[in-house]
Parts: C-alpha cells; sequence; structure tokens
C-alpha cells in the first residue's frame, strides 16, 4: 500500500467510496492564544493497494509529534481490510479513500508540528503544518 495524497482538512468523510473534504489542504493554523484547542482536525488519505496487501488486517498508525520530534500524546490506530472487488482485473491496484478525524487537539505552543502516518511500521507519509499566534 502506498499513499496517493494525505491532506489536513476541517472535515472529511467517505461515502459510496469517494472522499469528500472540507476545508482542505492548509499548512497554517493561526491561534489568538495559547495553549489553542483546534475544534476539528481530519486527515484525509488517497491509498492506493496493490493486490498483495488485499484480504489481509493492514495496521494504520497516525502520531502527531512536534518539530522537535517530541510527541504531543496524539495518535491512531485503526485497522484497514481492503477486499478484491470482482470487476478489477487481476494485478491491478485499487483506490481506498480514508479519513482519520482528531477532535479538540491542544497545541501548547506556536511552531511546527507533523501527523506521521505509518503502515506496519513503515513510514508513509509526513504531513506537515504549524501553529502561529496572531494579533488580536
Amino acid at each position: 500500500m502506498k499513499l496517493t495524497s494525505a491532506m489536513l482538512a476541517d472535515a472529511a468523510q467517505v461515502q459510496s467510496g469517494k472522499l469528500f473534504v472540507l476545508g482542505g489542504g492548509f499548512d497554517t493554523i493561526s491561534v489568538r492564544s495559547l495553549p489553542a484547542t483546534h475544534r476539528n482536525l481530519c486527515i484525509a488519505m488517497v491509498a492506493e493497494v496493490g493486490p498483495e496487501d488485499r484480504q489481509r488486517e493492514l495496521e494504520l498508525n497516525i502520531t502527531l509529534v512536534d518539530e522537535d520530534g517530541q510527541s504531543q500524546g496524539v495518535d491512531a490506530v485503526g485497522m484497514l481490510r481492503v477486499g478484491s472487488p470482482p470487476n478489477l482485473p487481476p494485478g491491478s491496484p485499487m483506490v481506498v479513500p480514508i479519513v482519520s478525524p482528531f477532535p479538540k487537539i491542544t497545541f501548547p505552543e506556536a511552531k511546527g508540528y507533523v501527523f506521521v502516518v505509518t503502515l506496519d511500521e513503515q513510514e508513509l507519509a509526513r504531513i506537515r503544518f504549524r501553529v502561529v499566534l496572531v494579533q488580536q
């Protein structure tokens, strides 16, 4: 499995095999004071799953770390199992949308952060962003 895209979004969902994203693709969160709690962040991803990864359990992990590599105590672990649709040509990969919501994350400092996405302990993506303090 490999990720063909991964982004931050205000909201995202998967319906009928399609990814719906609201307010996606940003890299800066502006706050008026610190610590700041963001109401809702979503990770919206599109994975390409080959035949070797179908019909088995795939453990997907997402961890938030700061620019110094320190864990922020925000993690998600999910098991993904992709079937084989009957109309897919043998040996062909398939596209799978994935969403992971993170409600009420508190950012203690204005600095860089990154969500690290791994599959079976292999890094698939780093979604970088920063939190900036703005004047009131």
